[in-house]
């Protein structure tokens, strides 16, 4: 792609002249003229129609249980191992097969789809001379192994040529390192499976095979519609180390959250990929889980909703699950639109904003959305505005918020014709329409609710809000339109809008604001003005929150299985990938099974990656069936700085802070700055009126007595009471269990 804009300078005063002078038509510069390092490209061949027939939007109920722990994968209805040659098969025991469907078999190096209707549903697939054949609405492709090859001094296996070995292959004490691969379409993704193996070693043997998996999932953030990548470095470069050791390697592109966040689907995914492994090898010794982020997700809900699959887990930069996430994260950039644009001159201080965020803050690193800012406010000739400096919610968030929640925002649309992406829904709620439901027009039920929410209560306890500030904070900050009514982000270049001057980084266009406009701060210590209303928040949808535990999408804390949850200290460079996400890992632990016997967190400097020393440690637990490590932390370069029980004691659990915690302090969400608990697995609140919350002491010391008739106001419905739990809650009966 062009890299013209890429580290252009902040606008000045010759710029805004050259802009004037230029006219109205400076207004339109486009992302052609700033540069587009990160505009969506679009593909050779589009995906032109669905089926016929195929209703994407009709209404759905939410899921009504039991948990997908006692709703199994049938892998004896499927024909397994694929001979080479043949297509895998596809999982329709639940759900209808979603479209559209976006293949990736040519960026994966596998070439084109096989054709599989000629009635234009899917992608065009084409002759070499660029004639059509066909049309591929599922993208499958015939299963096929190759065979690589490692040369002395390389790092990355090459294809192995047909007759003898090369001179130049690399050799250890087990002979040439060469590497079997396998790939095909299991369940409408691309899987692979690699494992070293003997020169001229036939599909079904493993001679080198050391009877130990390692399965692989990998992170980011993705809401379906597209079959996602599946490159040979996953497989080989990225694995040579455990290759060479004798592991077998297992992935799929359906393993990857930056392909689908549907958790269920993935894990049937996962299951069938290991099924087609154990039928042309039989069963391993165990199975190990490896994956960062969204691969550390897949990890922690894949070990309760399909028993088996794994024996140990390796979780890196993990979270719980995705969804709740999703109930502090939808947050970030109603709380980011306050401060930069409503809060006042106190909010352009980006370290005060933890006050109320609980994520980490610094005043001198950027984001790199500030350049579109500024350059927009220049086009519609206005200064620039945004503060120096940025929050983990405006550094590693943005983007995220419309991607997971807008049905009218894709990055990925381009794959799409221009009239199918009109007619299509897109949004993480919809790609799990079968699970949280659908309405009538085919939105998919939310699960966000802030009814109730007292953003930055713990500061106003604490002594570092004003109750003015408090209360100004809760009156503005409102929530996100109804589905149907949202509009396309204007997100510039990962929304495809080329006119940067229409720019918005918080998709404000898409919130609730305060019906007449902003109060000034100063009001919120007089009188409540006459028919004065706050901005209109959100009511999640009840059942949606239900079918959020009843379809296996939230991490329950039912874990048992051999654990080792490791991570780089990354909270002061705001990144995305927090330590007290593990904490919200062991709290769900010990609420549930009393401890957190089977869980140990690592977190280390970089550059000490604790990775292969996790693993070894893995392997010893599970051959011995005793825990061989304790909670640690190290420095950068691998010297343990503190071990035991108690290093990762805190707030969190109402100790002191341990060893650990206090070289690697962990922060916290909006939602725990609102009281709720670090677990972080409460989408909707129980609530009690502003005069029981008064009298129960909900405020701490702070005198709010000459403040009820604004909070009554603010809060009409009542305010969270968080020690009732989670409301929205099924029962364990309901789950099943």
């Amino acid at each position: 792609m062009r890299n013209k804009g890429r580290g252009f300078i902040k606008p000045g005063l010759g710029t805004l002249a050259v802009v004037m002078l230029l006219g109205w038509s400076a207004r339109e510069l486009t992302l052609d003229w700033l540069g587009d390092e990160i505009a969506p490209a679009k593909p050779s061949h589009q995906v032109l129609a669905l089926p016929a027939g195929y209703q994407p939007n009709q209404a759905k109920a939410p899921y009504p249980g039991p948990h997908p722990a006692f709703n199994p994968l049938d892998l004896s209805a499927f024909s397994l191992p694929v001979a080479i040659g043949d297509t895998g098969p596809v999982d329709t025991q639940l759900w209808p097969l979603d479209y559209p469907f976006a293949c990736a078999t040519e960026d994966s190096g596998l070439g084109q789809p096989l054709v599989d209707n000629q009635q234009g549903a899917g992608t065009l697939v084409t002759s070499a001379d660029g004639a059509a054949l066909g049309f591929s609405q599922d993208c499958q492709i015939a299963t096929r192994v190759d065979y690589f090859y490692l040369q002395e001094g390389a790092e990355q296996p090459v294809p192995l040529p047909p007759g003898a070995l090369p001179t130049d292959a690399q050799h250890d004490a087990q002979g040439p390192v060469i590497v079997r691969v396998e790939r095909g379409s299991l369940n409408r993704y691309l899987y692979g499976i690699a494992m070293r193996v003997m020169p001229q070693e036939p599909i079904n043997s493993a001679k080198l095979w050391n009877h130990k998996v390692i399965f692989a999932f990998k992170g980011g953030v993705g809401i379906g519609k597209y079959q996602g990548k599946l490159r040979l470095s996953d497989l080989t470069e990225d694995n040579l180390t455990l290759l060479k050791a004798g592991y077998a390697i297992l992935a799929s592109s359906g393993n990857v959250t930056s392909t689908h966040y549907h958790l269920w689907r993935g894990a049937r995914t996962a299951q069938l990929v290991k099924a087609q492994f154990v039928a042309r090898y039989g069963e391993p010794r165990w199975t190990i889980g490896i994956g960062g982020s969204g691969g550390a997700v897949q990890q922690y809900i894949f070990a309760e909703i399909a028993p088996g699959l794994l024996n140990g887990l390796l979780p890196q930069y993990s979270y719980p699950d995705m969804v709740t996430q999703s109930i502090w994260a939808l947050d970030c950039e109603l709380l980011e639109y306050y401060f930069d644009e409503l809060g006042g001159p106190r909010w352009q201080v980006q370290t005060e904003r933890p006050l109320v965020e609980g994520l980490t803050a610094s005043n001198s690193q950027g984001h790199r959305f500030r350049r579109m800012d500024d350059w927009s406010r220049w086009l519609n000739f206005k200064p620039s505005r945004l503060p120096p400096g940025a929050t983990e919610c405006s550094a590693s968030w943005r983007g995220l918020t419309p991607l997971t929640n807008n049905p009218r925002y894709y990055h990925r649309a381009p794959l799409f014709s221009d009239a199918l992406a009109a007619q299509s829904h897109f949004s993480y709620w919809h790609d799990l329409g079968d699970i949280y439901g659908q309405d009538a027009a085919g939105y998919a039920n939310r699960t966000f609710d802030n009814i109730g929410v007292q953003y930055g209560l713990e500061a106003l306890k604490e002594g570092a809000l004003s109750p003015a500030e408090f209360l100004h904070l809760n009156a503005h900050i409102g929530g996100w339109k109804p589905p149907a009514q949202m509009q396309q982000e204007r997100f510039w270049v990962l929304s495809g809008d080329q006119k940067l001057r229409r720019l918005s980084l918080w998709g404000d266009h898409n919130m609730q604001k305060r019906p007449g406009g902003l109060l000034p701060l100063a009001a919120f210590n007089g009188p409540v003005p006459a028919g004065f209303e706050p901005a209109p928040r959100n009511q999640g949808h009840p059942q949606a929150m239900a079918a959020a535990y009843l379809g296996g999408q939230v991490f329950l804390g039912r874990l048992t299985l051999p654990t080792i949850d490791l991570r780089h200290y990354l909270d002061p460079v705001l990144n995305m990938h927090h330590s007290f996400a593990s904490l919200s890992v062991r709290e769900r632990l010990i609420r549930q099974q009393g401890n957190s016997d089977n869980l140990v967190i690592w977190v280390a400097a970089k550059p000490f990656d604790p990775t292969p020393q996790a693993l070894r440690a893995m392997e010893q637990w599970l051959e011995s069936g005793r825990r061989p490590v304790s909670d640690s932390c190290f420095d950068g370069e691998g010297k343990v700085l503190a071990s035991g029980d108690t290093v990762w004691d805190g707030r969190w659990n109402q100790q002191a802070d341990g060893a650990c915690m206090a070289i690697y302090p962990a922060h916290s969400s909006p939602r725990n700055r609102a009281g709720s608990p670090l677990a972080g697995d409460l989408f909707k609140c129980a609530r009690v009126s502003v005069q029981d919350a008064m009298a129960q002491g909900f405020y701490g010391t702070k005198e709010m007595a000459p403040y009820q008739s604004w909070l009554e106001a603010i809060f009409p419905d009542g305010v969270c009471d968080y020690r009732q739990g989670d409301v929205a809650r099924p029962s364990e009966l309901a789950m099943g269990f």
